[in-house]
């Protein structure tokens, strides 16, 4: 499932979540909310992008529908980590307004809990190793995840594995113009000549540079969706996003008609954290593309070569660890090589591969699994 729209939604599931009566109030992009009570969870049709006025009317509306629908009186509300999502802001006003108490829950552990929902809630201390890849959502320490591996319980999940974290120039507008993107994680000789010869002016890759250089709104993101972006410029496939996406679908459309060749990774280690260099994976995709690779094999190396690596951290932190269930969410598991290349990797390895096929795998499962963490929390 792709998105909840009407039909498949409102979704109710059945799931032991205490006596509580909860509302999960979602991200900010590709919203839903979710109402639990009494057993039940119900979550709403896709919202959208509330950074939008009629948007966050709409899910404000949307919540006061479900509230009268099932006779709702929130003893919790739960929001995203980041404090100036909106609908966290709502979440926070709802809260003063009703008295109900907020529960913060990270972008990253709410795609978790939503698929390893249906587990925990019959045993809230069993151990799963979550793979959560998507475009973003704000970590622990302050920079823009996307690409996480965690380990524990779902009240306790530990992140013990991340792609590398690298440089976004400019922020979201690095989002829109992905080539910023690629030249953030390759600043090297070969990445200036590419962009110079596709039509940048010296001034403009000088003032990238300096930017870079002083680190001026230049967030690190560990996000798999970036990555995609960048091989997407990289490759000249998408050099500007006009919808959401566009980069990584045309990558996706790109490596389907292509072969995927296994490139090594690299991965540094410190302590039990393991990271996946996404800058090496970019340079053999750079190095094959010099050497007049065909795109659509280089595209589908990228894929493979991604999802390949990071199941290859997550085999072995679930084996390290004795653990036999293996969840996977995130927008960037629509991804159809991506998602079965490491189902095949998990599988392969004797694992149980734990995928919640009733919500997308996308923002739309958030709201329900910021439900499932306040639940177990208080339950």
């Amino acid at each position: 499932i792709i998105r909840l729209s009407r039909g498949y939604a409102p979704k109710r599931v059945s799931i032991n979540l205490g006596k509580d009566c909860i509302l999960g109030t979602g991200p900010e992009l590709y919203t839903t909310v979710s109402v639990y009570k009494n057993g039940f969870c119900c979550t709403s049709p896709h919202i959208g992008n509330i950074k939008n006025p009629q948007t966050l009317e709409y899910l404000e509306d949307t919540v006061g529908n479900l509230k009268t629908l099932l006779g709702a009186d929130f003893d919790v509300i739960a929001h995203d980590m980041h404090p100036q999502f909106l609908s966290t802001r709502f979440a926070r006003r709802l809260s003063d307004e009703t008295g109900a108490e907020t529960v913060a829950v990270q972008h990253h552990r709410a795609h978790i809990a939503a698929a390893f929902s249906k587990y925990a809630a019959e045993d809230a201390g069993r151990n799963c190793v979550g793979i959560a890849l998507d475009g973003v959502g704000l970590g622990d320490d302050g920079t823009v995840w996307g690409g996480e591996i965690f380990i524990g319980d779902i009240l306790n999940l530990r992140r013990v594995g991340h792609l590398e974290s690298v440089k976004m120039p400019g922020g979201d507008l690095a989002t829109v113009y992905p080539e910023r993107m690629l030249y953030g994680m390759l600043p090297c000789e070969d990445t200036a000549n590419l962009l110079l010869n596709r039509g940048w002016k010296d001034s403009e890759l000088a003032i990238l540079d300096k930017q870079i250089e002083r680190g001026f709104n230049v967030p690190l993101t560990s996000s798999a969706g970036r990555v995609l972006d960048a091989a997407s410029a990289l490759l000249g496939i998408c050099r500007e996003r006009t919808y959401d996406g566009e980069p990584a679908m045309k990558l996706e459309a790109a490596a389907s008609a292509g072969r995927a060749e296994k490139w090594e990774s690299v991965v540094t280690r410190d302590g039990d954290m393991s990271v996946l260099s996404t800058s090496a994976l970019l340079k053999n995709a750079l190095a094959a593309k010099n050497a007049g690779r065909n795109i659509n094999d280089i595209a589908a190396s990228v894929q493979f070569n991604l999802a390949d690596g990071f199941a290859e951290i997550a085999v072995e932190k679930a084996l390290d660890a004795g653990i036999k269930d293996v969840v996977l969410s995130g927008g960037v598991c629509i991804n159809h090589t991506i998602r079965e290349t490491i189902v095949r990797k998990v599988e392969d390895a004797g694992l149980n591969m734990i995928i919640n096929r009733e919500y997308p795998f996308g923002d739309g499962c958030i709201s329900y699994g910021q439900c499932v963490y306040a639940g177990l929390l208080r339950r």
